[in-house]
C-alpha cells in the first residue's frame, strides 16, 4: 500500500492506495479504527481491485459524526475517484449506507459488514459488556485497538458512541440502488444478527453472509470475509439464493439461504 496525499475542506489528508486491481474498492473503518482494521485483507482484496483506505477525520466541533459521510464525498472527489465499490465497518458501514443513500451515482456496489445506523435497543451503558467480550475475541489485535483508540481520543469515542446509539436510517435506506452485501458475525455482541433482517427489509437489492466470527470479521475471519467480498463485487453470487435468512456455504462464507446445508469451518 502506497502513502499518498490530498486536500479536504483546506486540510492535508493521507490514505492508502494500491495501483493493482481492477474497479476501486473504497474501505472505511469503524469507530476508533483506523485503516489498519483492514489490513489482513489487502493480499486478496488487491488481486482484483484497486484498494483505498482513509482514515476518518477524528470527531470534534468542527466535524460532527453526521457530517462523515459528506466528508468522504469529498475524500472521494478530491482523490478522482468518481464511481467506486464501498465497504465499511460498524460506523463505517453507517458512513458507506448514507453515502450511498445521497449519492446514488456514485456507488457500484456497497458492502456493510455488522453496520450501524439501525437502532438495537442498547444505549450507552448496554453496551460496556458486549464491548468487553469482542475485546476478548480480539485480544491478538489489542495493541494495534488500544493505540487507535488512544489516537482517536476518549471524548470523540464518547460523541461518535452517542451518535450511533441514536442514528436511525431506515428511511434513507429505501433510496439505495447499490446492490449490497450485508456481513454479519454470528457471535457479533455489539450488534445482534438479528437486526440483519431489518437492514435486508429497508435495503432494495440486498443478500446477507453470515460468517462464525463476532464484531469485526476483518481481525477474526479475513479471509472468508475478503472470499464472500469479492464474490460479491464480481458478481458470482446469485440472488436467488439469497432470498431468506438461514446457511448456505458459499466461497468458505454462511449466505442467507438454506438452513440445512452445513457450515463452513
Amino acid at each position: 500500500m502506497e502513502f499518498r496525499e490530498t486536500e479536504v475542506d483546506g486540510r492535508r489528508v493521507r490514505y492508502r492506495g494500491t495501483d493493482t486491481g481492477d474497479r476501486p474498492l473504497v474501505l472505511v473503518h469503524g469507530l476508533a479504527g483506523s485503516w489498519r482494521w483492514w489490513s489482513p485483507l489487502f493480499e486478496s482484496l488487491a488481486e482484483r481491485r484497486r484498494i483505498y483506505v482513509v482514515d476518518l477525520p477524528r470527531l470534534r466541533r468542527g466535524i460532527p459524526a453526521a457530517e462523515l459521510s459528506a466528508w468522504l464525498g469529498r475524500w472521494l472527489d478530491a482523490v478522482g475517484l468518481e464511481r467506486v465499490d464501498i465497504a465499511g465497518h460498524s460506523l463505517g458501514g453507517l458512513v458507506a449506507a448514507e453515502l450511498a443513500a445521497d449519492g446514488q451515482e456514485r456507488t457500484r456496489r456497497l458492502v456493510l459488514v455488522a453496520p450501524a445506523g439501525i437502532p438495537c435497543g442498547r444505549g450507552i451503558v448496554g453496551r460496556a459488556l458486549p464491548l468487553l467480550g469482542e475485546l476478548y475475541d480480539i485480544r491478538a489485535s489489542l495493541p494495534m485497538i488500544a493505540a487507535d483508540a488512544l489516537r482517536t481520543g476518549p471524548f470523540a469515542v464518547a460523541r461518535g458512541v452517542a451518535f450511533v446509539s441514536k442514528s436511525d436510517l431506515r428511511t434513507e435506506l429505501r433510496t439505495v440502488r447499490a446492490p449490497t452485501l450485508l456481513v454479519w458475525g454470528d457471535r457479533d455482541r455489539l450488534v445482534p444478527v438479528r437486526i440483519a433482517d431489518e437492514w435486508r427489509r429497508m435495503l432494495p437489492d440486498s443478500r446477507l453472509a453470515r460468517l462464525p466470527c463476532g464484531h469485526v470479521p476483518m481481525l477474526e475471519a479475513p479471509h472468508e470475509l475478503a472470499a464472500c467480498m469479492l464474490s460479491f463485487l464480481d458478481d458470482e453470487l446469485t440472488d436467488d439464493s439469497c432470498d431468506q435468512l438461514g446457511t448456505r456455504v458459499v466461497d468458505g462464507m454462511r449466505l442467507a439461504g438454506h438452513e440445512d446445508e452445513p457450515t463452513a469451518r
